[in-house]
């Protein structure tokens, strides 16, 4: 055989023995050259895309949204002016901010301007603004995953205006915006020196922020005498307030500290001596932060309404906003009146006007309150019974979301159904239960009573539960629930919600008619829904100011305005005859909230329980204001039986301390409502021969038919255009405050 066959043999015998093998040699060579190119690619494009970021930076204006670090330095307090009773405006607070001092960057240590350079933008006076070799590790690291945590590419200069902005979402445009402002910034706006001293005093610290709040509340100091070591400390804390705190995390923020250090000794920014001293240097924490005067709940609420207001309106971040509120030298013109916030106060603070602590109870029943005048004006409010001990505590007539009973039923059922023409004032209806899906009958009235057929102003005055159930079929949960969020604003209602229970809405049944919402309301938006009935129709927003104002280089800006929004949410005639049947809840003998009516001013108001006794609520008002009071558990715990009127008792005495000393008033009739006596027995207009009458409200085109059961003769002219509220069905029992018998117990 010749050496030219022999190779040929063994060549296709080698294949034949090891065919796996070379395949997959062959394979993972062919992996290894995609993968390089690949990379190699990836790499590419990384670089050509922070290229061009670079080159549309450059060439293009960023500064939309760029913070004014000329005006940044917010280191005057800002006051609280109110009215006096000549109607001049005097000072009546200047705010203080516990957690922040502004420091300029000449009293700030070298070290720890060092310090903060060295673990966050080494390269913070060679670039302008973005660091471009640290960006692109940064994008590599997003695709390959060099490091298991988010690599920062972010310099000092992004930090900052991601700290001044709320534009703060992890998506790829804000990266690219901040970078755009970045650049413009150190081109156009700041010097490197202002910067540094704008970051040193906002970035967040663990509680504090600012380099100078941050010496006062670890060591005790002023930021002007730390030592190199506390000055590590506190610069490492920035990257994870949470985990490296040391009065949360010591183990950790030591650890972190001696990475600073390190990196300042490898920066060359402290030599080894200087090195070895810091990193063996005992620490001793101490919080030195003085504490600031307690300020009532309604500046708590001018707290906030300033904050998210410059949040909403200059897209501030919060804890500049924040800053701005305490150090920004504003001038805050606010809509209380002392006085009034005061006699609300006393009421909550004084412990008689609250249950019996029960021995063994680990908490007391809570309340809150919020009253407004038909302006939107915030007269009064408090969250919580009891002294109040410290500033931006919980509100419950604000923060809190609790469950509203009863109180929901003239807002969600009857004021959407009289407008609509379904029923009028007088419209007869039986204590019916609807059907449900599966054939369910629902619901019960309260204490499962049962009761005749009635009026509306009779079924409104029991708070039955069958009406307006009845009408929440007639009128549909979605038309109630758009009426709701549209016309009243409510924000807490919801269309679908995912709990651990399952899917919720409150487009339904019992959370529109009796009041089983998903989350629930708060106080302040019930007040503000029942404005409505008391001043024509019209929705305004509550507010705690009326302007805000700051000097910026001799010239006074206003930042912020209010005024009442006078939208238009209910048809005046619909709200007068609210105004009316809600009257009656407050003086027919009959009602739920029978006795609650201000000294001699006409007074309207529902009462609100749920089933289980967890929430009690009362929301009512006056030709002066309208109050929304709460009462429960915090923890949701159920109410004792000797409990469940405390809301409406809060809310009797801190409207009639309010209205002490002002002149009988009565509401303006709106509209072209008229006034006509019907019969009791048929809900249409009464003649002489009707044997019980009562006077009824009606819109001019729903006036009921004349009464044709008892013969005699009327002046009225009846006689409905549209929808059903002309119908009637069976007779009463009842006339005005008079009745019959019954056997079941008051509805709340």
């Amino acid at each position: 055989m010749s050496r030219i066959q022999s190779a040929k043999s063994a060549f296709f015998n080698f294949f034949k023995k090891k065919p796996a093998r070379i395949a997959v040699k062959i394979l993972k060579t062919g992996m290894k050259i995609l993968l390089t190119v690949f990379l190699i690619g990836a790499i590419t494009a990384s670089i050509v895309s922070c290229v061009v970021v670079a080159y549309v930076v450059t060439n293009f204006d960023g500064s939309e949204g760029l913070p004014d670090l000329e005006n940044i330095n917010l280191n005057q307090s800002s006051i609280i002016y109110v009215k006096n009773s000549k109607g001049e405006w005097v000072e009546e607070q200047r705010v203080q901010g516990a957690n922040s001092i502004w420091k300029d960057l000449s009293e700030i240590p070298v070290h720890m301007q060092h310090a903060v350079v060295a673990i966050e933008d080494k390269r913070f006076y060679d670039h302008y603004g973005v660091d471009w070799k640290r960006t692109v590790y940064a994008v590599a690291n997003l695709v390959f995953r060099f490091h298991d945590n988010e690599f920062g590419g972010s310099t000092i200069t992004q930090q900052l205006i991601k700290n001044l902005t709320s534009d703060n979402v992890k998506l790829i445009s804000r990266k690219v915006r901040e970078i755009f402002r970045a650049v413009k910034m150190e081109r156009k706006h700041a010097s490197k020196d202002q910067i540094l001293e704008a970051y040193l005093n906002i970035l967040p610290l663990g509680g504090v922020s600012g380099v100078g709040a941050a010496a006062n509340y670890f060591f005790g100091k002023e930021v002007s005498d730390l030592t190199i070591a506390e000055c590590a400390l506190i610069a490492g804390i920035t990257q994870n307030p949470s985990k490296y705190n040391p009065y949360q995390n010591p183990d950790n923020a030591i650890r972190r500290q001696r990475i600073v250090l390190y990196e300042m000794y490898n920066n060359g920014f402290i030599n080894a001596e200087e090195y070895k001293q810091a990193y063996n240097e005992e620490l001793i924490f101490k919080n030195s932060m003085k504490t600031v005067g307690v300020q009532d709940y309604y500046n708590d609420l001018i707290t906030e309404d300033v904050i998210n207001g410059l949040m909403e309106t200059y897209g501030y971040s919060q804890e500049y906003a924040e800053r701005m509120f305490y150090y920004g030298g504003l001038k805050i013109y606010s809509a209380k009146v002392p006085e009034q916030q005061r006699k609300v106060s006393e009421i909550f603070e004084n412990d008689k006007n609250f249950p019996t602590k029960i021995k063994g109870d680990k908490q007391d029943p809570q309340s809150g309150i919020m009253i407004i005048d038909y302006t939107g004006r915030v007269v009064a409010t408090v969250g919580g019974r009891g002294e109040k001990t410290a500033n931006r505590v919980l509100n419950r007539a604000v923060d809190s979301t609790r469950q509203p009973g009863s109180s929901i039923k003239p807002i969600a059922v009857y004021a959407p159904a009289i407008d609509l023409g379904l029923v009028t004032y007088s419209t007869i209806m039986p204590d019916k239960k609807i059907t449900l899906k599966n054939n369910v009958k629902w619901p019960n009235n309260y204490n499962k009573a049962r009761y005749w057929d009635m009026p509306i102003e009779e079924a409104i005055q029991r708070s039955l539960n069958t009406v307006p159930a009845q009408l929440m079929e007639m009128l549909t949960p979605q038309r109630s629930f758009d009426f709701l969020t549209n016309n009243l604003h409510f924000s807490t209602l919801v269309k679908s919600a995912r709990l651990k229970d399952g899917i919720h809405t409150d487009i339904d049944y019992s959370p529109l008619t009796l009041g089983g919402l998903t989350y629930g309301v708060k106080c302040i938006e019930m007040a503000a829904a029942y404005q409505v009935f008391g001043n024509g129709g019209f929705y305004n927003k509550p507010y705690t100011f009326y302007y805000v104002e700051q000097e910026k280089n001799g010239v006074t800006e206003v930042l912020l305005q209010n005024q009442p929004t006078n939208q238009f949410a209910l048809n005046e005639d619909t709200a007068y005859v609210m105004n009316r049947l809600l009257q009656r809840v407050i003086n027919a003998k009959v009602a739920t909230a029978y006795g609650l009516q201000i000294g001699s001013l006409e007074t309207f108001g529902k009462t609100g329980t749920t089933d289980d006794n967890k929430d009690v609520y009362f929301v009512g008002g006056t030709p002066y204001y309208v109050g929304a009071c709460w009462f429960g558990y915090d923890d949701n715990k159920e109410l004792r039986s000797n409990q469940t009127s405390y809301a409406k008792s809060l809310w009797k005495k801190s409207m009639t301390a309010l209205h002490a000393g002002l002149p009988k008033k009565t509401f303006d009739k709106k509209g072209n409502t008229v006034e006509l006596e019907y019969c009791y027995a048929t809900g249409k207009i009464a003649t002489s021969g009707c044997p019980k009458k009562a006077v009824g409200v009606y819109k001019p085109e729903f006036v009921p038919d004349v009464c044709t059961a008892h013969g005699g003769t009327t002046s009225a002219t009846g006689g409905s255009t549209t929808g059903t509220a002309g119908t009637t069905t069976a007779a009463a029992t009842t006339t005005g405050d008079t009745t019959t018998t019954t056997t079941g117990a008051v509805n709340e």
